[in-house]
């Protein structure tokens, strides 16, 4: 256990930092997360006075920027600052790097990590050496529930504008029109958010309030993107025992990308359906296990974070 007193101020994207700071408040650490205060100046204040009690300062996904709120802070705090990228920030960081606007503060004096290996190669074009290191992701260790009689596939495509430029809507849309016979269900983006009447096998559903039941109704998630870190979902959905096609590589997942290759592997899929022979990812499910399950990356943050307090 952490030793009692041990603060940590986790800050950044609201779902990954609730989710962190409530496990390692599990294990002895005194974790909170502090939420962006917009343009309250009372929030501002009780974020600055948490940072400035925390023995460490956890941020989840980051701006690089010069002048940015991470970039002063790193500018005059001297305790450990740790920077988890997860994802998109990590493009934004090397296009600040390319236009000669990243922080040097920032790439410097921080603790970098990943939570998917490729990002750690990505960071370097920014000047920013970092280590993989994955975040905790809720798996399903219990049996996993049989496949669906009829199949179905997954499909995810975000409402926001802008976290939709990168995902290949052009070649979900053609799978669903090259597979009439297979079910597609699509979150979280409802009908009215998306271009044209939709085709008679797929089905928006828009945002999912019970991921298992959800995972219950699918046979296969596909997740095509030109830029990911780590997708929870796709581990998520291995660990019961489905199929993932996404486009960067995951134990226990099939990895590809564009039309052609997708709509290969997605064939392979309907015909042992269609002969009776798919039966749940078991294999895929223990490698995705191997790597994240029985609470492995939360002790490797623990560690890390007892080396960097000194405990």
């Amino acid at each position: 256990m952490a030793e009692r007193g041990r603060r940590v101020a986790v800050l950044g994207l609201p779902y990954f930092g609730r989710r962190l700071a409530g496990e390692l408040s599990g294990l002895g650490w005194r974790a909170h997360y502090l939420p962006h205060p917009g343009r309250n100046l009372a929030g501002w204040a009780r974020v600055a006075a948490a940072v400035a009690r925390a023995e460490v300062v956890y941020l989840i996904g980051s701006r690089f920027e010069r002048w940015s709120p991470q970039d002063l802070l790193l500018r005059v705090r001297r305790r450990p600052v740790v920077i988890h990228w997860v994802g998109t920030d990590v493009q934004l960081a090397v296009e600040a790097h390319r236009r000669r606007r990243g922080s040097t503060a920032i790439a410097e004096r921080a603790v970098h990590w990943c939570d998917a290996p490729w990002l750690v190669e990505e960071l370097r074009l920014a000047g920013v050496r970092a280590e993989y290191v994955p975040l905790p992701i809720p798996l399903e260790e219990g049996q996993p529930p049989p496949l669906p009689e009829r199949f179905t596939a997954l499909l995810y495509y975000p409402v926001d504008a802008f976290a939709r430029e990168v995902f290949d809507w052009e070649t979900m849309r053609r799978l669903v029109e090259a597979f009439p016979g297979v079910r597609f269900l699509l979150v979280p983006s409802p009908p009215e958010t998306l271009p044209g009447p939709l085709p008679a096998n797929l089905e928006a559903r828009g945002w999912a309030e019970d991921m298992e039941a959800l995972y219950r109704e699918v046979t296969v998630l596909i997740r095509l993107t030109t830029h990911d870190g780590q997708s929870f979902m796709a581990a998520e959905a291995v660990s019961r025992g489905r199929y993932v096609i996404w486009t960067h590589p995951m134990p226990g997942a099939v990895q590809a990308s564009g039309f052609e290759a997708v709509a290969a592997e997605l064939a392979r899929l309907v015909e042992r359906h269609a002969a009776g022979s798919l039966g749940p990812n078991l294999d895929g499910r223990s490698a995705v296990l191997e790597r994240w399950g029985r609470g492995a990356p939360l002790r490797e943050i623990d560690a890390r974070l007892r080396v960097l307090t000194g405990g």
